[in-house]
């Protein structure tokens, strides 16, 4: 309707200032952004592509170092829900979450766990025949980092014929 266009706008201009929050140049100190999160966790449940982008890329700079910060991101209850975003129609929110999910897997074997259990290696294979080389690319990263986990993890790769 009408009158749910400047609570849109709003919402979308809030969503990109909290993503440049989270990413900040220099990077703000993870305690200062960590309190983000709850509200990012119902921001990617959006119906607005904008909204996706913004709070895709807010969880990825949060998500994007060590351990701690990704065990943050996955206590949000996240994972499934950008897990489901890989196969979004768009790439402006493929891209992010996909990103997120490589940050992601770059934690220990049961982060990386976490991830796979959300079923994520349906989806990278998926994206690995994506038109876009960047998601490609990515998607590829992802996968290694995933074999680069536990003896369990690389077998479920390879089941998957990945």
């Amino acid at each position: 309707s009408h009158s749910e266009q400047p609570k849109l706008t709003m919402l979308r201009n809030a969503t990109w200032t909290l993503s440049n929050l989270c990413r900040g140049k220099p990077a703000p100190k993870f305690e200062q952004v960590q309190p983000a999160l709850p509200m990012l966790a119902h921001l990617i449940y959006s119906a607005d592509t904008d909204v996706l982008t913004d709070a895709c890329w807010a969880i990825s700079y949060l998500s994007d170092g060590p351990n701690d910060r990704i065990q943050a991101v996955l206590d949000a209850n996240v994972a499934r829900r950008l897990v489901e975003l890989l196969m979004y129609h768009e790439p402006s929110v493929q891209t992010p979450s996909l990103r997120t999910v490589g940050n992601i897997v770059t934690g220990d074997d049961s982060q990386t766990q976490t991830i796979i259990n959300c079923g994520a290696l349906p989806c990278l294979l998926a994206l690995l025949g994506h038109s876009k080389k960047s998601i490609r690319k990515e998607a590829c990263w992802t996968i290694s980092n995933i074999t680069a986990g536990s003896k369990e993890q690389i077998q479920q790769v390879v089941t998957r014929e990945l």
